[in-house]
Parts: C-alpha cells; sequence; structure tokens
C-alpha cells in the first residue's frame, strides 16, 4: 500500500525488482521525485499534454509542479493535509499518454507549486 506516515518519514523506498525476489531499498534524500512507470522504454518524442478536457475524473486538486531541474509535470493531488504537512505528496498525472503511473513528490525537489483547480466527480442522478 502506498501512502504517507507520519510516524515513519519516507527516508527510503523499498522495491522489489523484476524478475527476482531480490528486495532494494532506494534512499529518497537527494530525489525530485519517484517515478511509477508504465514501461522502462519511454518516449522521448512525446510531447506532455497539459490541462485537457480529456482527463480522468478523480476528485482532487489540479496542481502544476515545477523542479529545480527545470521539469514540469500536471497532476492530481489528494485534498489532504499530507500535502501541505508532508515531506511529499502522490500525484497522478493526467495525461493519459505519459509514460508516469503515479509519482510521489518530494517537497526538497520542488522550485515552485501551482494549484490549477480542482476536480469534482459528476454525482449521479438516482
Amino acid at each position: 500500500m502506498l501512502r504517507n506516515d507520519p510516524v515513519y518519514p519516507l527516508d527510503s523506498i523499498r522495491l522489489k525488482l523484476l524478475d527476482s525476489d531480490a528486495v532494494e531499498d532506494v534512499p529518497t534524500k537527494d530525489a525530485k521525485a519517484v517515478f511509477f512507470v508504465k514501461t522502462f522504454d519511454g518516449d522521448l518524442r512525446h510531447r506532455a499534454l497539459h490541462f485537457h478536457e480529456h482527463a480522468p475524473i478523480v476528485q482532487g486538486l489540479w496542481v502544476r509542479v515545477y523542479f529545480y531541474d527545470g521539469e514540469m509535470i500536471e497532476g492530481i493531488i489528494s485534498n489532504t493535509r499530507d500535502f501541505v504537512l508532508e515531506s511529499g505528496f502522490f500525484l497522478r498525472p493526467t495525461d493519459p499518454n505519459g509514460n508516469n503511473a503515479l509519482v510521489y513528490v518530494l517537497k526538497g525537489g520542488l522550485k515552485d507549486f501551482h494549484v490549477l483547480g480542482m476536480r469534482n466527480v459528476p454525482k449521479t442522478s438516482v
């Protein structure tokens, strides 16, 4: 399960390596983020799609974050105290064609942070 836990700060992330039972602790001290990707191949020609109408409908805050290395990413974060009080937060990228499935953003790597809007799940009629 992926979640922030204030009792146990995220100093490292334990990952099980593909095609083996080996487990490795990856330190997060100098990381800007941890990217959970769809494929390790990537696509250097892909141009990120920002603030589009075909984004997944996920309740939360739509944000744009800028890292010190110049990278920018948009996504949905939970509208909870975690993104304010914790050392990092989970972001679900909104680009449906991007390679990132989930990103754990470490605040130490952030240069800037913008809330672009709120996304509400439409209520269905009963």
